[in-house]
């Protein structure tokens, strides 16, 4: 053993997200400050404009309809804290990931935050088309990647920046208007609703393809004879079944030419994903998927099988956690 702390697992089919949350507000917390210590001098900022922060999310997320609004809505009571509807609209970090043939889906999360790889867990979760299993962190009430067992795996990838030519702060205020003006959903909710209800790889496809969005999004799907990624602006959509890997640049989606790649060397990570076999393990990552911005390695099948790893760049800061169901 290499005395890295090991990654928890925790049964939550009879009380979901927001029960995790109430019975891990310590971690929720932790997470939260994590992050806005990230975030430097805009970090301390940002601490002090929470509450408003939160009072606008809480109309936008009306206006979109969430389906999960009642359950955020409560968190800052739980949490004891400003802050979580808020973060329940964040929707920043890169990815790669990989389908492979027989359902199986190895992805990897980026992020510029120090200590989240060490926080992650892994949890079981219900729904109304079965349960699905997924690697997260409590206080987080949509989902990045999930395996929902004998229906299909899935995860997404921030898509790329949309540009302006008055450049990159600017491109980060459009992209945040555009999400402010949206009726479309978040697409980690949207993910977690299609993890929650569809009934097979087929109703996943369409509702992730058809479902207003209220940012671009790329998807990853994975079934049991068929994978695609989903390259999403707010209204339209691009399906392609192969390669189907994904990083955090558009291959197909129109208007090719305004949108920059975002993460470290996103076209290098996507070639060496294309060149993988098969899903490499979670503690034997190489560059430049492996890359000084990795936080998490993630490998899930249709069985429900999850092999999970937490990173800080090329360091590995937890045991490989595994999770298999009965």
């Amino acid at each position: 053993m290499s005395g890295l702390p090991e990654i928890p697992v925790r049964d939550y089919r009879h009380g979901g997200l927001l029960a995790y949350a109430a019975d891990h507000r310590e971690k929720a917390v932790l997470l939260m400050e994590t992050v806005i210590r990230g975030m430097g001098v805009p970090g301390r900022l940002a601490r002090r404009l929470l509450p408003a922060a939160d009072r606008v999310a809480a109309r936008q997320l009306a206006r979109m309809g969430d389906p999960y609004r009642a359950e955020i809505m409560q968190l800052p009571r739980l949490l004891g804290r400003p802050g979580p509807v808020a973060f329940a609209l964040s929707y920043e970090f890169g990815c790669t990931a990989k389908a492979f043939p027989g359902g199986r889906l190895f992805r990897t999360l980026d992020w510029p935050f120090l200590g989240l790889g060490e926080l992650v867990e892994i949890v079981r979760l219900p729904g109304q088309a079965g349960d699905w299993v997924t690697a997260t962190w409590p206080g987080v009430m949509g989902t990045l990647h999930g395996a929902a067992p004998g229906r299909f795996c899935a995860s997404l990838n921030q898509a790329p920046e949309r540009t302006t030519p008055m450049g990159r702060p600017v491109n980060w205020l459009w992209g945040k208007w555009r999400v402010a003006g949206s009726r479309g959903l978040p697409p980690p909710h949207l993910l977690r609703h299609v993890l929650e209800t569809a009934p097979d790889y087929a109703a996943a496809r369409r509702v992730l393809t058809e479902t207003p969005v209220a940012a671009p999004v790329i998807f990853t799907l994975a079934g049991p004879d068929a994978a695609c990624v989903i390259e999403r602006t707010e209204t339209r959509a691009t399906v392609r079944s192969e390669p189907s890997v994904a990083a955090n640049h558009f291959e197909d989606a129109p208007e090719a030419a305004i949108w920059r790649p975002r993460g470290h060397d996103s076209h290098g990570r996507a070639a060496q994903a294309k060149s993988l076999e098969a899903p490499p393990g979670v503690a034997g990552l190489e560059p430049p998927i492996l890359n000084p911005l990795t936080r998490l390695a993630v490998s899930m099948d249709m069985a429900g099988r999850l092999e999970v790893a937490g990173y800080e760049g090329a360091r590995r800061v937890t045991e490989p956690g595994m999770f298999a169901p009965a």
